[in-house]
C-alpha cells in the first residue's frame, strides 16, 4: 500500500504540473504566464517617487515566485525517480525536471519612450522555484529631450525552462512621472552690441518653458567691468511651453576714452523649485568712444574763462605798456581825427586819400621799425647790466675773502741786521706811469642813435621811391 500510495501521489504531481495553471494578481498589475507576482515597494506615503532628470531614480520591487511545481519538495520526497525514473520512462518530462530561471527585462510600454532610460537589478534568477521572494531594484531616469513626463514602465518577466527554452511571459507594470523639470530655454536675436562709455542699451530675450510644470524662474546676472543691469521682469512665472519677453537694460561704465572693451552678461534662472541656477546664456556689451562728464565741463569752464580773462588783461595792459612808457606807434588812420580826415579827402579827391593813406602806411612801418630797434636794445642792456654786476659781485667776494682770511704764522727767526749800501750801490727810482682815462660813451645812446641811423636810411629810401 505504501508503493502504490507514492505512486498515486507521484502521478497526481505529474498531472499537476502538465494540466495546472495558477493565475496570480499583483498589487498594481495582473500576470499570467510566468506566474509571478510583483508589489512596488513604496515608501511610507504610498507614492511611487517621481523620477528625476539626468539622475537614476530607484524604484524597488518584491516578486513573489507562483509556479505550480515545487521542484525542491518533490526531490525531496522523490529523489530516485526524479534524478534516474522518470527522465527515462517519460522522456517529455525533461522540460519540467529541474529548475527553471526567471529573466527580467525593463521597457516602456505606455507613452513615449524618447527620453526615458530604463534598468534593473537583479536582472536573472538562475534557481527560481515555487513560493520563493526576489528582491528587485528598477532604476528610471528622464533628460530634457522626453516627450511625455508620465509614461508606463513594464517589466517583462520571463521563466525559462531547465532546457532553456522560455515557458512564459508577464509583465508587472510601473506607472512613473518625471519631476518637476526646470528647463527654461533663452532666445535672443542679438547677443552682441556696441555702445559708447556711460551709455545706456538694451537686449531683448524670449523665455520659454520647457518643463512639465507650472514654474517661477528668478534671472539673475554676473556682469563685468561696473556694468548696471536692471530688467523689465526679474521674476516671471511660466506654465508649460508658455514664452516670455523680457527686456535688458545695461549701463556701461563712465571712461573718457576706450579703444574698445568686451564686457560679458551671464544670464542664470533659478527655479522656486530647484535652488540650483540654470545657465541660460550669455550677452556681449563691447565699449568704444569718448565721454565728457558734465562735471568736467562744469569743472573747466570756469578755470577756461578765468584764463582768457586773465590773457586779456595781460595784453590790454601790455599794450597800455607798450604805448605810454615805450611809444608803439598807433595806426594813423584808426585815431578818430585822422580817420574822420581821410574819410572827407576820400569824397573830394580820391588820388589825395590814396597818396596821403600811403604816407600813413609809411610812417607807420617806419615808426614800428624804431620802435622795434629800441625794444630791441632795451633787451640787449640788462644782459650788459648784469654781466657788469657779475664781475662786481666776484671782485668785491674776492676782496672779502681776502680780508676774512686768517694770515699763516710763520715760524720766527732772529734778525740780522741789514748792511748799508753805498749811495752809488742804490738804484734810482722808478716814477710811477700816468694811467690815461678813456671816454666812455654809454650803451644806451650808442644804441639809440643806430636805430635812428636806420630809421633815417628807411626813410631816404622810401622818399626816393615816391619821387
Amino acid at each position: 500500500m505504501n508503493r502504490c500510495g507514492k505512486q498515486i501521489i507521484s502521478l497526481s504531481l505529474v498531472c499537476y504540473i502538465l494540466f495546472s495553471a495558477i493565475s496570480v494578481h499583483a498589487q498594481e498589475t495582473l500576470t499570467e504566464s510566468a506566474e509571478v507576482v510583483g508589489t512596488i515597494d513604496t515608501p511610507a506615503d504610498h507614492k511611487i517617487p517621481s523620477i528625476k532628470t539626468s539622475e537614476w531614480t530607484t524604484i524597488n520591487l518584491t516578486v513573489l515566485d507562483g509556479y505550480g511545481l515545487n521542484w525542491t519538495r518533490l526531490q525531496q520526497i522523490f529523489p530516485f525517480q526524479t534524478k534516474y525514473l522518470w527522465p527515462i520512462i517519460h522522456p517529455s518530462w525533461k522540460a519540467f525536471l529541474g529548475y527553471s530561471s526567471l529573466r527580467f527585462e525593463p521597457e516602456i510600454i505606455s507613452g513615449n519612450p524618447r527620453g526615458w532610460y530604463t534598468k534593473i537589478t537583479p536582472n536573472t534568477i538562475a534557481n527560481a522555484d515555487q513560493g520563493r521572494t526576489y528582491k528587485l531594484v528598477l532604476e528610471v531616469k528622464t533628460d530634457d529631450i522626453a516627450v511625455d513626463y508620465a509614461v508606463v514602465v513594464g517589466v517583462k518577466v520571463i521563466r525559462v525552462e531547465p532546457s532553456g527554452k522560455d515557458y512564459g511571459m508577464s509583465y508587472i507594470n510601473v506607472p512613473v512621472k518625471a519631476s518637476s523639470l526646470n528647463n527654461l530655454e533663452m532666445t535672443s536675436d542679438i547677443t552682441t552690441k556696441e555702445v559708447a562709455p556711460h551709455s545706456f542699451v538694451n537686449f531683448d530675450i524670449s523665455l520659454t518653458n520647457l518643463g512639465y510644470y507650472r514654474d517661477m524662474f528668478k534671472l539673475e546676472f554676473v556682469k563685468e567691468n561696473g556694468l548696471t543691469i536692471a530688467t523689465s521682469q526679474q521674476i516671471i512665472v511660466l506654465s508649460p511651453e508658455e514664452s516670455q519677453n523680457v527686456r535688458i537694460a545695461i549701463l556701461t561704465e563712465e571712461k573718457f576714452f576706450d579703444i574698445g572693451t568686451p564686457n560679458k552678461i551671464t544670464i542664470y534662472a533659478t527655479s522656486n523649485s530647484d535652488p540650483k541656477p540654470q545657465l541660460m546664456g550669455t550677452i556681449v556689451v563691447v565699449t568704444k568712444g569718448m565721454y565728457l562728464s558734465p562735471l568736467i565741463g562744469i569743472v573747466l569752464v570756469p578755470i577756461i574763462l578765468i584764463i582768457v580773462l586773465f590773457f586779456l588783461f595781460w595784453f590790454f595792459i601790455k599794450k597800455r605798456r607798450d604805448m605810454e612808457i615805450l611809444g608803439k606807434p598807433e595806426k594813423p588812420w584808426n585815431i578818430p581825427e585822422e580817420k574822420a580826415y581821410l574819410q572827407d579827402l576820400k569824397q573830394d579827391d580820391k588820388e589825395a586819400y590814396e597818396k596821403e593813406r600811403k604816407m600813413m602806411e609809411d610812417d607807420y612801418k617806419s615808426s614800428m621799425l624804431w620802435y622795434q630797434h629800441y625794444r630791441q636794445s632795451l633787451q640787449q642792456k640788462p644782459d650788459e647790466e648784469k654781466s657788469i654786476l657779475k664781475k662786481i659781485f666776484n671782485i668785491f667776494s674776492k676782496k672779502l675773502f681776502v680780508l676774512f682770511k686768517r694770515p699763516e704764522k710763520k715760524p720766527t727767526k732772529k734778525e740780522k741786521p741789514k748792511k748799508k749800501l753805498p749811495i752809488l750801490l742804490k738804484k734810482p727810482a722808478v716814477k710811477p706811469k700816468e694811467e690815461t682815462v678813456k671816454s666812455v660813451v654809454p650803451i644806451l645812446d650808442t644804441d639809440k642813435e643806430k636805430a635812428l641811423a636806420k630809421i633815417r636810411s628807411e626813410q631816404e629810401k622810401q622818399l626816393r621811391k615816391l619821387k
